[in-house]
């Protein structure tokens, strides 16, 4: 299977307006542009004359147009010369859909699943984009293990004096591996525990889900009680979308949704109010994330020679997963072409 087969993010709805915009997939350059009715197409990033990148040019109409020698393209990568109007050619083309704020990318034909996203009383609170300087299972690692908050994170986590204390739990099916964790967290700021409602004592619970077509976690978090099991009154809710850009870049889209308690607020339970700032402290947080994975002294995605915890066995259960679901090969630990 094509690792172009899955449906990827590739860029935020936003940032596509009147002007051709260049993404790169697993090494392959692709064009989006919108047409004259605002639906977004995709193609090859290389005109098929003379190698030009199309997202250099402009959109006339439906069409975009190189901007070396005016060949135009339209959605389906059907193209014409100018200079000889009986010369045609075509460009590669991909599927393309607007949710959540995102533009999503496949090949054409292909049968993937579109990831199933929340609806109420989950509130869709913002999208953040991000870029680690680490290739796709190195990344991963980073994102699927809570061992690390302890010292890399500001206010996310576990107290690294008592990380001994958390409890953490694995499962998985063929295509897909869950981690449970739960513990003592890290202290909150002030305007934290009164928004969420956190109370003395309660612990952070931190689960996820890995997915691997394509590759993205649905991380569920909360404070709770462990006398009565009762929960805070807000709750938040990450997918984080994991897409390789090449052999050592990989691009993090995280959708961020909450649900709040606090109906005397409104439906929303007041969170929409406080988006900004949950977007800015959450997107800090991951900031921290792609620091540490650029000090990485080696980035190999092998785990060869190292001493890992028992958190760590999350790298070996995804790496499989990633090998054959995502690159479609029983046993792959590097990049390939798409």
């Amino acid at each position: 299977m094509s690792v172009l087969n899955h449906w990827h993010p590739a860029l935020p709805s936003k940032k596509l307006r009147k002007k051709p915009q260049s993404v790169k997939i697993c090494g392959h350059e692709m064009v989006l542009f919108r047409d004259s009715t605002g639906k977004v197409a995709s193609l090859d990033d290389m005109c098929a004359h003379r190698r030009m990148r199309l997202s250099k040019g402009k959109v006339i109409g439906d069409q975009i147009q190189c901007p070396y020698h005016g060949w135009t393209f339209k959605s389906c990568g059907a193209g014409e010369s100018p200079g000889t109007p009986k010369l045609h050619a075509c460009a590669p083309s991909f599927e393309t859909t607007e949710s959540q704020g995102l533009i999503w990318v496949r090949n054409r034909g292909s049968q993937s699943h579109f990831p199933d996203m929340p609806s109420e009383p989950w509130f869709l609170l913002g999208t953040l984009d991000h870029t680690a300087p680490a290739p796709l299972d190195t990344t991963m690692d980073n994102f699927c293990e809570i061992e690390h908050t302890g010292t890399t994170h500001a206010i996310f986590g576990y107290q690294l004096d008592r990380m001994h204390e958390v409890d953490v739990k694995f499962e998985w099916t063929d295509d897909s591996v869950t981690v449970r964790n739960h513990g003592p967290g890290k202290p909150l700021p002030w305007w934290a525990n009164q928004l969420l409602m956190v109370r003395k004592n309660m612990l952070f619970f931190d689960h996820w889900t890995t997915y691997f077509s394509p590759c993205y976690s649905i991380y569920d978090h909360w404070f709770e009680d462990p006398a009565t099991g009762k929960k805070a009154w807000v709750a938040w809710k990450l997918y984080i979308f994991f897409t390789p850009v090449d052999e050592d870049n990989t691009r993090v889209t995280t959708l961020i949704y909450g649900k709040s308690d606090w109906w005397i607020l409104g439906k929303d339970g007041g969170l929409l109010t406080f988006k900004s700032l949950l977007n800015s402290r959450i997107s800090h947080e991951i900031d921290l994330d792609v620091t540490i994975l650029g000090d990485l002294a080696d980035k190999r995605p092998n785990v060869d020679g190292m001493k890992l915890s028992r958190f760590d066995r999350v790298l070996g259960l995804n790496r499989e997963r990633v090998a054959r679901v995502y690159y479609g090969k029983p046993e792959l630990s590097t990049l390939r072409s798409a």
